[in-house]
């Protein structure tokens, strides 16, 4: 069975390599045919397409023949470059370049435009949000006296079993070894509103580095499952919910 499978693969390669010749020959039969129509805009010499919608000429220019030598049959136009297509300037159809073989044209100036006005986007709502955070955070709570969680018998047990927490001193080996990746996911989950920072994620043991640890390995199986995105904010790290 094996050896079946991989006679088959390897027959598909050879007639995907054949194929691929194939429209290669075709492909620059069907150039040769077409550009032997048209000369350079500048000098007049014979050009090359080199790229979707570029052509380069031996005298060093370069330009994009389909605006330079096509028009619309609707209004015999010169054509323009939409995101994924070209267009009559007038009336906005839609019309096939034919120095594209079996392309799409990718306004690549426009997409990257598009990806640089989300990342600002995404900036500008990241500062306000951090802004919004530190308006209508808590006021400084200051003690006078050192609080004593041992001045009222019982306190630190009963918030124990509020939580649902055990002592962790009894049974250290225990704690470390059950914990799981899913309990850190459940624990910050269970932290985070809309976004929270990495230092503030308050660990599940007593061992803060490897604690730190275990919480960065879940923040990056959580980004990895589309739960959170992570970020660098200045020396920390800014969780954000997806």
């Amino acid at each position: 069975m094996t050896h079946w499978k991989t006679d088959l693969l390897s027959r598909m390669a050879a007639v995907e390599n054949v194929i691929g010749s194939y429209r290669g020959r075709v492909r620059s039969f069907y150039f040769g045919v077409l550009l032997s129509k048209f000369r350079c805009p500048h000098c007049q010499g014979q050009f090359q397409v080199v790229g979707l919608s570029s052509a380069l000429c031996g005298c060093g220019a370069a330009f994009d023949p389909t605006i330079v030598f096509q028009r619309s049959g609707c209004c015999g136009a010169i054509l323009v470059k939409r995101q994924c297509h070209y267009a009559c300037s007038v009336c906005g159809e839609v019309v096939p370049s034919i120095f594209l073989f079996d392309e799409v044209v990718f306004d690549s100036e426009y997409f990257r435009e598009k990806m640089r006005l989300s990342r600002d986007q995404r900036r500008r709502e990241r500062a306000e949000t951090r802004a919004i955070l530190r308006a209508e955070g808590s006021a400084t709570l200051s003690f006078f006296d050192e609080v004593d969680l041992n001045a009222l018998p019982g306190l630190l047990t009963d918030l124990d079993d509020l939580i649902g927490a055990r002592s962790i001193e009894d049974h250290p080996q225990d704690w470390e070894r059950n914990l799981s990746i899913e309990d850190y996911r459940r624990h910050i989950a269970n932290l985070l509103d809309d976004e929270i920072v990495f230092s503030s994620i308050s660990p599940l043991f007593h061992e803060e580095r490897r604690d730190k640890v275990y919480r960065f390995i879940s923040l990056i199986f959580m980004e990895q499952d589309r739960e959170v995105r992570l970020s660098q904010y200045g020396e920390d790290i800014l969780v954000e919910r997806k």
